[in-house]
């Protein structure tokens, strides 16, 4: 096999790995004919996600064990993303002509979340996300909700150099976009406020956070070693992502003998651009296995992750007096878990 059929088996192995899953196979006898009759190399892929999110300013309570004065034995609640299911598909190709591999490939991962508290005397529930002209000081009971849903598309180039004959490395360069939907909601009862004083029938929060954007990625992937059709692999690439955020917040509250209920805050519209850095990582194993000498199988399992700085943009309200007063939360956004990959070259 002469040097460019060597160069385009290594694209095509490591193809899939750009696309956060390491298996696109080769064939063989197809590279060995394409470098006879320029023809290009298709490999197709499809990944089972198996993740979860994680993501900073989830809290949405304070329970006390011991008065509603003051926080003196207090734990924080928090509202946390389940383990869902998602998945990959994408193609790639590479021409011996110019031993260069294209990708192109669709992420789709969606989750939610729930968490309940209650509290019964002494202990209190003091709640994190109330507008403070609300004067809403406790509450008795809260449920808190998290839904998210991330759709990526990733086209790129790369290339591959052999530092040795165990160690393939090749740098991508391609374009990505994300969408990145999120809602948060707090209901809340049993509460009661000052001045004048009343009891909380209901108190209900509804937030939005969605962006999307587009920007350059950059990246390495790698294997190590080949062991009987075995072999490790690592990646990870950086995207600077220029898109728009979408922010909505509202909070209603129906009091003792007050109907309808009282709107406090309702933003319906916060839209700004901002640039989001999301950094992806992924440490694997892969097998491979040439089907009757034209066709590629292969197999591989990896942990993944992927993270996106300052994606939490919620607004925390702080000044009765000044209802416009607020801090953005700034929480970064962690999506990570078990990623397998099925892989057919030809």
């Amino acid at each position: 096999m002469n040097k460019t059929s060597v160069l385009l088996l290594s694209l095509m192995s490591m193809s899939g790995l750009s696309a956060m899953q390491p298996i696109t196979l080769p064939c063989t006898m197809a590279c060995d004919d394409a470098n006879t009759n320029g023809m290009s190399h298709l490999n197709l892929f499809v990944n089972g996600l198996y993740w979860q999110a994680r993501e900073e300013g989830l809290d949405y309570m304070i329970k006390n064990n011991d008065g509603a004065t003051f926080i003196n034995c207090g734990s924080v609640q928090r509202a946390d993303f389940n383990w869902n299911g998602g998945f990959r598909v994408g193609a790639g190709y590479c021409n011996p002509c110019c031993p260069m591999g294209f990708n192109a490939y669709y992420t789709r991962f969606t989750t939610s979340g729930c968490d309940t508290v209650k509290a019964t005397a002494p202990s209190a529930l003091f709640p994190v996300w109330s507008n403070p002209s609300t004067n809403v000081i406790t509450e008795q009971e809260a449920q808190a909700r998290v839904c998210l849903a991330l759709n990526m598309f990733d086209a790129q180039l790369s290339t591959v150099f052999h530092p040795n004959d165990c160690v393939a490395i090749m740098p991508i360069l391609g374009l990505r976009y994300a969408r990145i939907n999120q809602r948060f909601t707090i209901n809340a009862n049993g509460g009661q406020s000052f001045g004048p004083v009343a009891f909380v029938l209901d108190d209900a929060i509804a937030m939005k956070n969605n962006f999307w954007g587009v920007g350059p990625k950059v990246g390495i992937n790698s294997t190590w070693g080949s062991w009987c059709g075995l072999s490790i692999f690592g990646a990870m690439d950086l995207a600077l992502l220029y898109g728009r955020f979408d922010i909505t917040q509202k909070e209603t509250i129906a009091f003792t003998d007050d109907v309808p209920a009282t709107t406090f805050l309702d933003i319906k519209c916060n839209r700004f651009y901002l640039t989001r850095a999301n950094l992806g990582l992924i440490l694997g194993v892969q097998w491979e296995r040439n089907v009757c000498g034209c066709y590629d199988f292969g197999l591989s399992a990896g942990w993944e992750q992927h993270y996106f700085f300052g994606q939490n943009q919620l607004m925390r309200f702080s000044d009765d007096i000044n209802p416009g007063s607020n801090t953005a939360v700034q929480g970064d956004l962690s999506i990570q878990g078990l990623t397998v990959a099925v892989s057919l070259g030809f």
